[in-house]
């Protein structure tokens, strides 16, 4: 059952339950018993009420229902409880132990016993096996309650683990995720320092008698390049402490041929097609191009198998736009994933200010597009 599909059906559902046991024990008291018809539909309505309380104040309502079938007895005065009555009050009980503790419902059982021994000993007529009949049903309605709500709580206490648990695999994906591309970023920012530090170096001897301030300007910028570069080796190895992490040089947008030509050596048809100049990029967004496409045809590869793939490239004014799309794979493979891939691309594009799209396609395929700002603004 679904637990929000119960929740928005439970005060219909009790109306219902409500207005039928008031036509019900209203029917049986005036046909079975001398309560006449004003006393029978006010019994009938405080067995309704109480059943409508169980929204609000489930025990207040159990206690009039209580009251309800005790006065009841005393009334008709020939048998411990009056059968509808004593009916409705099972459904009260049902209810009550869908709502309150163990204990609560214990205590619930505790008092409807002792009352049944309190009228059964006003009535001589009773029987002893009608005490003990009361008890057994009265015990077995308040387990299955509580049992059923337990059932519930367990249920809804796994569905709240399992969105947290999918909400943590999540944050770990974005971090994953940040730390690969702070070290992609490291890399890059450690080469133009290095840049800077050595044209620093190099500007000294490319005057003749350079002053003594010109000196010092350019010692002053070739330490500060080499402290920045110090502190980026110190960041470098807190990203990658724990990790196995390598080495090699970050991949660019121009070793994307490599990549396609293993995807198509792999049997899986691939078309490429360029749109526009293609400037010097940055290396930021040459990184963050590679990167893309590359997770892109990995989902393909896993959720679209045989599906043929399409990547576009857009060199505009001001962005590139990357367009990535897959024909329908099969059902099974495009219902799996956990949408890590997704997480990733989607972060890339944030720190670059650009946009990102990611999507079924009307034909039943799946398409990710991506537009890097080529300024490469970041985000706070």
């Amino acid at each position: 059952m679904n637990l929000r599909l119960a929740e928005q059906w439970r005060i219909p559902v009790l109306l219902a339950v409500a207005a039928f046991m008031f036509a019900v024990v209203d029917h049986t008291l005036l046909s079975d018993t001398d309560l006449g018809p004003r006393l029978s539909p006010a019994l009938a309505l405080i067995q309704a009420l109480a059943i409508m309380a169980q929204l609000r104040v489930p025990l207040l309502g159990w206690a009039v229902s209580l009251a309800g079938v005790t006065y009841a007895s005393a009334a008709v005065h020939d048998s411990l409880w009056v059968d509808a009555m004593f009916n409705s009050y099972l459904v009260v009980l049902a209810l009550v132990a869908l709502r309150v503790s163990w204990r609560s419902a214990t205590v619930v059982w505790v008092a409807t016993a002792s009352l049944s021994v309190v009228v059964a000993l006003m009535m001589p007529q009773s029987r002893p096996a009608e005490v003990v009949e009361s008890a057994v049903l009265t015990g077995l309605v308040l387990v299955a309650g509580a049992a059923l709500r337990a059932l519930f709580e367990a249920r809804r206490d796994a569905l709240a683990q399992s969105r947290e648990s999918i909400r943590q695999r999540e944050r770990n994906a974005l971090l994953e995720e940040r730390t690969r591309i702070a070290r992609e970023l490291h890399d890059v920012v450690a080469h133009h320092m290095s840049v800077v530090a050595i044209q620093a170096e190099a500007a000294r001897y490319r005057v003749a008698d350079p002053p003594p301030d010109l000196l010092a300007s350019l010692s002053a910028i070739r330490g500060s390049a080499a402290a920045a570069l110090d502190e980026m080796r110190r960041i470098l190895g807190v990203l990658r402490a724990d990790l196995d992490v390598p080495t090699q040089p970050q991949p660019h947008i121009d070793d994307l041929t490599e990549l396609v030509d293993g995807v198509r050596n792999a049997g899986r048809e691939v078309t490429v097609s360029r749109h526009g100049t293609a400037p010097e990029l940055s290396a930021g967004v040459a990184v963050s191009a590679y990167r893309i496409v590359q997770e892109a045809l990995s989902n393909a590869l896993r959720h679209a198998p045989g599906a043929a793939i399409a990547i576009e490239f857009s060199y505009r004014a001001t962005d590139l736009m990357i367009d990535v799309r897959n024909e329908p794979g099969s059902a099974a493979a495009m219902a799996s994933g956990n949408g890590h891939g997704l997480i990733g691309m989607r972060e890339r594009v944030a720190m670059l200010g650009g946009g990102f799209e990611a999507g079924p396609t009307p034909e039943g395929g799946y398409r990710v597009t991506a537009v890097l700002p080529l300024d490469e603004r970041t985000t706070p």
